[in-house]
């Protein structure tokens, strides 16, 4: 049997505002578990269309949260920001060891939970008109470069963001921000199990469980983990894809 610490848990969910919207989540149905500072927060986005995503976003973060740990309400998490501006879990005192990442695009909401193991998610939406040529000198190592110039034309923007969303949850694991540039890592993206190729940081972070799937709303999901350590060598943790169901709410955000 697993420890717990081995498994991550992935939701991804499409954010709609209409009843009966063939599974996607409804941001009435998660607004009741944002606290009184994220629905200040959500009231400074000018687009309804932003406030929806906000709402959808941190209401998936707060109920996965209580889909692993089942003894908290989605309302009763309270967050702190890292020196890095990472949020992180500060109350209860006792769930701290879990750790979580939130990504979003336009439509769609993805979130990672894991206790203890570093994580990151990155989910895109691949657009017609995003330069590619360009971006892919501030994205790709020189060899991904040339894999992806020899790629057929009618591949390359799915390469690319294979590339783009692994290499985004990675960075997000680990930390570092903007301070460590994507083309300092490079991977090899031929599978759903993406593969660290090289790492110009150094090898402290070196040993993740990465997984990526192309969605059927056309988005790309990826997830980067930090491996477990143990008296052994380190292990490659599971990632279950998960199915939110959103707890009933209370009338009353938490003050804080």
């Amino acid at each position: 049997m697993r420890d717990s610490r081995q498994v991550a848990h992935v939701w991804c969910r499409t954010v709609s505002e209409e009843p009966g919207s063939g599974g996607g989540l409804r941001p009435a149905d998660v607004e009741w578990a944002l606290s009184t500072s994220e629905l200040r927060r959500r009231e400074t986005l000018r687009r309804s269309s932003d406030r929806a995503l906000f709402t959808a976003a941190w209401g998936l973060v707060r109920h996965a949260l209580s889909e692993v740990e089942p003894r908290v309400g989605p309302h009763e998490w309270r967050f702190l920001r890292s020196g890095l501006g990472r949020p992180e879990v500060y109350a209860p005192e006792w769930c701290r060891s879990l750790r979580f990442n939130l990504s979003h695009t336009d439509g769609t909401v993805a979130c990672v939970v894991t206790r203890e193991l570093r994580c990151g998610v990155d989910v895109e939406r691949p657009v017609r008109t995003l330069p590619l040529h360009r971006l892919t000198r501030s994205v790709l190592s020189p060899r991904e470069q040339r894999e992806f110039d020899a790629a057929p034309a009618g591949r390359r923007r799915e390469l690319f963001f294979r590339y783009w969303t692994v290499k985004e949850a990675y960075l997000k694991a680990i930390g570092s921000g903007m301070r460590f540039p994507m083309t300092a890592c490079e991977f090899d993206v031929g599978t759903g199990r993406p593969r660290l190729r090289s790492l110009g940081a150094g090898t402290e972070h070196a040993r993740y469980t990465f997984r990526q799937w192309a969605g059927r709303d056309g988005v790309m999901l990826a997830v980067a983990v930090q491996g477990v350590t143990g008296r052994g060598p380190e292990r490659d943790v599971a990632v279950r894809v998960r199915t939110l169901r959103p707890r009933e709410g209370s009338p009353q955000p938490p003050a804080f």
